[in-house]
């Protein structure tokens, strides 16, 4: 049994960390919508490109990691049934939050990066909205994929 379990935690254990980390900063941006939807187009281009001026690289080499990781563990677990199922589905999750960035939110993220408080994009509001509504995919995407580890975790413990 304690073999067992220093398996289970040295195949899961190490990822948990990023993918966590994923979920909670996708969560977080969802959270602050209320507050950023009462600000005014300059305000707002001046926040997003404050805030976020940085975070493509970082949150970007956290996401990669927690996809590669829960990768490794969909390749360790491939022939176990339920965990596998489970471990892949956190996997396709991921890909979910990183492909709705890549392909929907990123472009979103140049537009506003490309100007200024002084010149906001005519349609910001729009821009602001479908930011917020794709983070809002991105964190179902997360919730998901998370509950999908935790749970293959979980069903491997009580085997």
């Amino acid at each position: 049994m304690r073999r067992n379990r220093f398996i289970i935690g040295s195949t899961y254990g190490p990822h948990f960390g990023s993918v966590y980390q994923s979920s909670g900063v996708v969560l977080g941006h969802l959270m602050s919508r209320a507050g950023k939807v009462t600000l005014p187009g300059p305000l707002f281009v001046t926040v997003q490109n404050t805030l976020y001026r940085n975070w493509g690289t970082r949150v970007g080499a956290v996401e990669i990691g927690a996809f590669l990781s829960t990768f490794v563990v969909a390749f360790l677990t491939r022939r176990r049934g339920a965990i596998f199922a489970l471990s892949l589905a956190g996997l396709l999750s991921l890909a979910g939050m990183l492909l709705v960035w890549a392909v929907f939110i990123n472009p979103i993220n140049i537009q506003v990066r490309a100007t200024t408080s002084e010149s906001p994009p005519a349609d910001w509001a729009l821009l602001r909205d479908r930011w917020h509504r794709l983070h809002a995919i991105r964190s179902i995407f997360a919730v998901v994929g998370l509950g999908a580890l935790i749970s293959a975790v979980l069903w491997d413990c009580s085997r």
